[in-house]
């Protein structure tokens, strides 16, 4: 199964895109279901699921808008329930998923590619220059000069 979403049908991801993004995003996915060996050899449900999005999102610099190449390549295993999957969540390498209830695929793009977003997203280098601060600054020694001293309070209450 394979399909193209538009980011409207993301509103985690929706909310992410900076408000100044031009193109409309769109999700391009591929889940594929397979029988593998589980852990005990034993076959098992599994899901190979692709998924890519070019995401606008703020510059953390310069806070105008940068594409974000988005990417998912991803196993899952399915098991029979949800207390079976957090058992063996914690032991296995893989992602395990219950079976029952039912996982909404899209919900499960959205959440994958949300893990992906960077932390700091930045320009590499920023397309607008950057603001320089209002004031001159100010040299160390003028700093501690006109610093008021932590403790000289302390020494009238001494008196």
């Amino acid at each position: 199964m394979d399909g193209n979403t538009v980011l409207d049908d993301f509103p985690r991801l929706l909310a992410e895109q900076h408000p100044e993004a031009t193109a409309a995003a769109v999700v391009h996915w591929t889940a594929q279901g397979a029988m593998r060996p589980g852990p005990g050899g034993q076959p098992a449900v599994w899901m190979h699921l692709r998924a890519t999005l070019d995401l606008a999102i703020g510059c953390q610099r310069c806070l105008g808008p940068v594409v974000m190449p988005l990417q998912v390549d991803r196993w899952f295993r399915f098991v029979a329930d949800e207390a079976t999957a957090e058992a063996e969540d914690n032991d296995s390498e893989e992602d395990v998923l219950a079976l029952e209830p039912r996982p909404d695929l899209l919900n499960l793009i959205e959440d994958e590619l949300l893990m992906e977003l960077p932390l700091v997203p930045m320009h590499e280098a920023c397309p607008v220059p950057l603001p320089l601060p209002a004031e001159e600054p100010v040299s160390a020694e003028d700093a501690a000069s006109n610093r008021p001293h932590p403790f000289a309070d302390l020494a009238k209450l001494r008196k």
